[in-house]
């Protein structure tokens, strides 16, 4: 099959985006909306939820915006996370999610002029429209990403840092309940050697004091398909003579790095052929597990170092990103580089409004309310 180019698939989407909202509008604030609020599911649609979410977001080009802000708390429910309201003539429709699972596509009541009948027809049609393009999109993602990692390359290799970063963390975290032994084993060598690489390369800016990163730094972070490339004991003998590991014993660290590497090529290639048993990897991953701190703190200082010399890629605003701003960050690298096919909504964490948590038992947010429900409530008892 020929895989069109990106400028014919982003033709074929505006196309869509066109014909989408000449019928629908979205509805960007809850004062747009029917009171009460109410309705039912109509139809339900058979693709992923992440991907739609994002699909909508581009025919609708708009950014996130969670329907509940105004009210001062961020809350659908316990079963959906995301949702988008669009507007026809008959009508107004909400799509939403069902915990991640599911897609479907809600009556949320009828306009001035609209029909019921007219308004199960808008939701046929945009559930069509999603069902029969939401792979171009994907493919769009998929080609975009491609050109993107052979343009810039070391947007990949970071990417793919912080990417291993979450995954052996949440390896780390679950693995009394998950018993994915060799998986947190394969991923702490990978994590490890990508931070080696990472450690070279910020050294050799800081010793050459170059504002780029000079093309004969790239073997570190990219390998051409039938190119060559640095293997991992190669890197191992590179960090050990040009990174500086201050007050750490270096000897000791690439010992025990190169114990690690015996023991993940024990388990991955020579599994059938030696006495290596699979609960070894689990005791390896938590006997060197804290060679990752002890790089990320060496990573921090040559960081911290290309900053005062004024020399890189790196910025003091870089290293200053608050929790919500790396969680971003993040996101964009995983949803890139784990599985683009499955793309992680930006929304915020949502918070209840009702939950035993708060000390009255209602979101702060919500004590105007509650407070004028309460007076209501003793003057009809007095009433009474």
């Amino acid at each position: 099959m020929t895989t069109k180019s990106n400028n014919v698939l982003l033709q074929d989407l505006s196309v869509i985006r066109t014909r989408l909202q000449e019928r629908f509008a979205f509805v960007e604030s809850t004062k747009d909306l029917p009171q009460p609020w109410g309705g039912s599911a109509i139809l339900h649609i058979d693709v992923n939820p992440e991907l739609a979410f994002h699909f909508l977001e581009f025919i609708f080009d708009i950014a996130y915006v969670d329907i509940l802000q105004e009210a001062g708390f961020r809350f659908i429910d316990d079963k959906t996370t995301w949702e988008y309201f669009a507007m026809s003539e008959n009508g107004f429709l909400r799509i939403y999610d069902w915990k991640g699972y599911t897609v479907s596509i809600g009556s949320f009541g009828l306009s001035e002029g609209g029909t019921k009948e007219g308004l199960e027809k808008d939701a046929s049609y945009l559930k069509k429209l999603i069902e029969d393009n939401i792979g171009k999109f994907n493919e769009y993602r998929e080609v975009y990403y491609k050109n993107h990692l052979d343009e810039y390359p070391f947007d990949n290799f970071m990417d793919a840092f912080m990417s291993l970063t979450l995954l052996f963390r949440e390896a780390l975290d679950s693995l009394d309940n998950t018993h994915n032994y060799l998986e947190a084993l394969i991923l702490l060598v990978a994590l490890l050697d990508t931070q080696l690489r990472y450690s070279i390369l910020l050294t050799r800016i800081n010793i050459r004091k170059t504002k780029k990163i000079d093309p004969d730094f790239w073997d570190l972070f990219q390998q051409k398909e039938g190119g060559t490339f640095i293997t991992e004991r190669v890197i191992y003998n590179l960090a050990e003579a040009e990174v500086s590991f201050s007050e750490y014993d270096k000897t000791l660290f690439f010992s025990r790095i190169n114990e690690l590497y015996d023991i993940r090529n024990r388990a991955v290639h020579r599994f059938a052929i030696t006495n290596f048993k699979y609960s070894e990897s689990k005791l390896a991953v938590e006997k060197y597990k804290d060679l990752v701190s002890i790089l990320f703190k060496i990573i921090e200082t040559l960081e911290h170092e290309q900053v005062r010399l004024g020399v890189g890629f790196l910025k003091q605003e870089e290293l200053d990103l608050n929790e919500d701003q790396f969680r971003k960050e993040m996101i964009r690298a995983i949803s890139g580089k784990i599985d683009s096919t499955t793309l992680i909504p930006r929304t915020k964490e949502r918070e209840a409004m009702f939950s035993d948590s708060y000390p009255k038992g209602y979101h702060p947010s919500l004590k105007a309310v509650m407070k004028e429900f309460e007076e209501d409530i003793k003057k009809k008892k007095r009433k009474t």
